[in-house]
């Protein structure tokens, strides 16, 4: 079985349990809108005020790099939020229970301070990794690049770890390195071949486009931008579903419901394993 089909299943089984908890989505929907306004907040200004354009040319000083700081802490502080709410209701569906939107919003708003800890973490690696991208010469370049793929393969489970676990920022960021190392196959399987089948998926959007275009070109920006939102909502929603069913698994050695062992397993031992040091 190869990579898409794996990913596919691990899409039906994470819709199925969308599909008993449909208000699971509202939560990208809220993370989207908070996030667009926060966005908007501080995008806006620094491109009229040309900060944009110092930043992608390798050109900003510190200052510039402190508001880049603020808004990157503001948005992840937003989109973590939400996202953990998912994240719960989530855990408490994959465990038997039957969640709410508020159960979602209680509990994390109860975990606000590991979220902003970890925000302010995120948005400092998000700054350095930022600032090596700006960088004029290619190693730096290319050393930012590997950074940031390496950055987000280990934080995979840092959400659930964070959320289920008594553990500091840094003990918590230590042991999504050590279940990712452990459980390497499924994750790096999981990262991939979402992203390869969540542009199949977008796919579409270009042919609805492309057909109404001729008819009405409004139209037709409308159709596909609203096709690429709901989508973007869905995978969104069955993402967190996948990574805590991932979680649960590397902790407890466990399938969920739809998340069988068995689908785990085969997606471990073909999704490949490497040596770390």
């Amino acid at each position: 079985m190869g990579t898409l089909a794996r990913t596919w299943k691990l899409y039906k089984a994470s819709f199925e349990v969308l599909n008993a908890d449909i208000e699971m989505l509202l939560f990208p929907v809220m993370s989207g809108a908070a996030a667009l306004t926060v966005s908007a907040s501080f995008l806006l200004p620094m491109h009229q005020t040309g900060l944009l354009r110092q930043l992608a040319t390798g050109k900003a000083d510190w200052e510039v790099y402190a508001i880049l700081f603020a808004y990157y802490f503001a948005l992840y502080a937003v989109i973590l939020f939400f996202n953990s709410a998912l994240t719960v209701c989530a855990y408490i569906r994959l465990s038997g229970g039957d969640p709410t939107v508020r159960d979602g919003l209680r509990i994390a708003f109860s975990r606000m301070h590991r979220i902003l800890a970890w925000a302010l973490v995120a948005a400092t690696a998000g700054v350095l990794l930022q600032w090596l991208r700006g960088r004029r010469s290619r190693g730096a370049s290319v050393a930012g690049a590997l950074a940031g793929v390496s950055w987000t393969l280990i934080t995979f489970l840092i959400l659930p770890v964070l959320l289920f676990e008594d553990r500091g920022i840094f003990d918590s960021i230590q042991r999504s390195a050590a279940l990712f190392r452990k459980h390497w196959g499924e994750q790096l399987a999981g990262s991939f071949g979402f992203g390869l089948l969540n542009f199949l998926l977008a796919l579409p959007a270009l042919g609805l486009g492309a057909l109404i275009w001729p008819l009405d070109q409004p139209a037709a920006l409308i159709v596909a931008v609203v096709y690429l939102l709901i989508l973007a909502v869905l995978l969104s929603a069955a993402r967190g579903v996948f990574t805590m069913a991932l979680y649960r698994y590397a902790t407890a050695g466990q399938g969920s419901r739809g998340f069988t062992a068995e689908l785990i397993e085969d997606t471990l031992s073909k999704g490949g394993k490497v040596q770390w040091p």
